[in-house]
């Protein structure tokens, strides 16, 4: 099984802390904020989100994203357990694929910026793709059976390919091809369910 793996606020939890140093930045640009508390997705996993809620311009949004968040995401760390069974899946013969929407418009070097980070944290994996704006065409060109991210929107995308999707988050969608789990160690449990229901299919 090839399992897709998204980065941010997937295999870390930095969501709260980007959305208060955005808040803190837009302050000292005296922007007049309104729309801070609307949960907006990143639709375009263009940084939108943070242009809505804070109105930056491009260039003030584009200073974000290559400093303050960059910063945050270098020193975040991963989720409870998140290492410990990505590891496990690969040494089960589960092919990691780490799919994250960083790219070349906002960052310097998205690739070298994400796998300094998975190094760092001991993560294991077989492929690292950057620039991954349209993740249901990326996961389907690399042949993904399972992907996991935390955005509402990417989970869409990647579910209308045929590809079984789960959504780390502490909310549930109600969307049937979506499973909403909020941990690592659910997870891990879901794909071994997902594995024996494979294996009973053959028999």
């Amino acid at each position: 099984m090839n399992i897709g793996i998204d980065i941010d606020n997937t295999i870390t939890e930095v969501q709260e802390e980007l959305n208060n140093a955005a808040y803190e930045y837009a302050i000292k640009l005296g922007k007049n904020i309104k729309n801070a508390d609307n949960p907006f997705e990143d639709i375009k996993n263009n940084g939108d989100t943070y242009k809505k809620k804070f109105e930056f311009s491009y260039d003030e949004l584009k200073y974000f994203l290559k400093n303050i968040q960059e910063e945050i995401t270098n020193k975040a760390k991963p989720r409870d357990n998140a290492v410990k069974i990505i590891n496990r899946l690969r040494k089960e013969g589960y092919k990691i694929i780490i799919i994250t929407a960083r790219d070349s418009e906002f960052h310097d070097d998205p690739y070298l910026l994400s796998k300094n980070w998975l190094d760092k944290n001991n993560i294991e994996y077989d492929k690292l793709i950057v620039n991954a704006r349209e993740k249901g065409i990326v996961c389907k060109n690399e042949n993904i059976d399972l992907f996991i991210d935390d955005q509402l929107n990417n989970c869409l995308d990647v579910s209308k390919e045929g590809i079984k999707v789960i959504r780390i988050s502490n909310e549930i969608c109600n969307n049937k091809d979506i499973v909403d789990l909020n941990n690592w160690t659910k997870i891990y449990e879901y794909i071994g369910e997902l594995n024996e229901k494979d294996e009973e299919s053959k028999r």
